[in-house]
């Protein structure tokens, strides 16, 4: 905008200057509405610079006024292709006016990344889209709006793999697989079973159906069909941290803390940290009288989480073995910090 700006004054006469730095003071200052007049003036003053255009489009954007912005930074661009940062302003524009066919090119031009990433994927070249995304991604890691579209893309583009896998190979075990996915997704637990089941029968190797199926009978509260399916996971991959975690909390909840601190021994060193078996490890050592050990995997847990629904239960925890112990003081103050937490996550 300066630099535009100055190239005005090069050229210009003292009522021009006049309008020009009037505009500039009133949008330094926020005022839009009078930089929006200002450099109307200046358009009607001199139509043949591109600067003045560009500088009324440039106030037009700031003010998301984007209709009244695209032809203002069109004819700048037209009296002057090269104008320093208005390639990447009608691109914006266009895009935000739903012109995204037409905003790629000037956001090229512009290398406005990001928004030819958004542009890209609102036409569908969604490969090309999550490779711009991903690049903007790099440098704005915590960019809503980046994180949005990243998303969207993810999802269009694992969305045409997943139909070309059920248009091309219906009978397939893992299209049965993706139909028994979706039918858990969709609530319909019995269907997904079915499904699950037929895929393995087609494929009894395949990873991640016993485990889908034993997550299927433990919320249905079937703990020995869980951990039937569960210990068919750990065999069929016996390097699966999910796997282990999944066997031992089952066992744990059929009373057999011995053989689930086993397992979920084995999913912290497949997978250290895992918060959820770190969590089901603690209580299984507190059922077999290994306080210490307990104790020191709850307060791994609220180092990692710090305020999440795990927390919320290693304080709980805690404040029981705590009390356990006579602990009194360590008790309540875990007990004040589960309760306020389950305050917090109380919708």
């Amino acid at each position: 905008m300066i630099l535009v700006c100055l190239l005005l004054l090069a050229q210009v006469s003292p009522e021009l200057t006049q309008h020009v730095n009037a505009g500039l003071r009133a949008k330094q200052a926020g005022d839009l509405p009078t930089a929006i007049r200002e450099f109307q003036k200046v358009v009607e003053l001199a139509p043949a610079l591109a600067a003045a255009h560009v500088n009324l489009g440039a106030v037009y954007y700031e003010a998301r006024d984007y209709g009244r912005a695209i032809p203002a930074l069109r004819k700048g661009l037209e009296l002057n292709p090269a104008l320093p940062g208005a390639q990447g302003m009608l691109g914006a524009a266009l895009l935000a006016r739903g012109f995204a066919a037409e905003a790629i090119a000037h956001l090229e031009k512009g290398q406005s990344v990001d928004l030819l990433g958004v542009a890209l994927l609102e036409v569908g070249r969604d490969r090309e889209a999550l490779d711009r995304l991903e690049a903007s991604l790099q440098t704005r890691p915590n960019d809503p709006d980046l994180l949005y579209y990243l998303g969207r893309a993810h999802a269009r583009l694992a969305q045409q793999v997943t139909d070309r896998l059920s248009a091309e190979f219906p009978t397939a075990a893992r299209t049965v697989q993706l139909r028994g996915e979706a039918r858990t997704a969709a609530g319909d637990h019995t269907g997904a079973a079915r499904e699950f089941q037929a895929a393995l029968k087609l494929r009894p190797d395949l990873h991640g159906v016993h485990l889908a199926l034993g997550e299927i009978y433990l919320s249905a509260g079937d703990y020995p069909a869980a951990e039937k399916e569960f210990r068919a996971e750990t065999e069929l991959a016996p390097g699966s941290a999910v796997a282990a975690y999944q066997l031992g909390a089952v066992l744990l909840n059929l009373g057999d803390p011995d053989r689930a601190v086993k397992e979920l021994e084995r999913a912290e060193v497949l997978k250290p940290g895992m918060p959820e078996a770190l969590l089901a490890l603690g209580r299984a050592q507190v059922a077999t009288g290994a306080s210490g050990a307990a104790e020191k995997n709850f307060l791994r847990v609220i180092e990692q989480e710090k305020k999440s629904r795990l927390t919320e239960a290693a304080h709980f925890q805690l404040a029981q073995l705590y009390r356990q112990m006579g602990r009194t003081a360590d008790a309540d103050r875990h007990q004040a910090a589960f309760q306020a937490l389950r305050a917090a996550h109380k919708p």
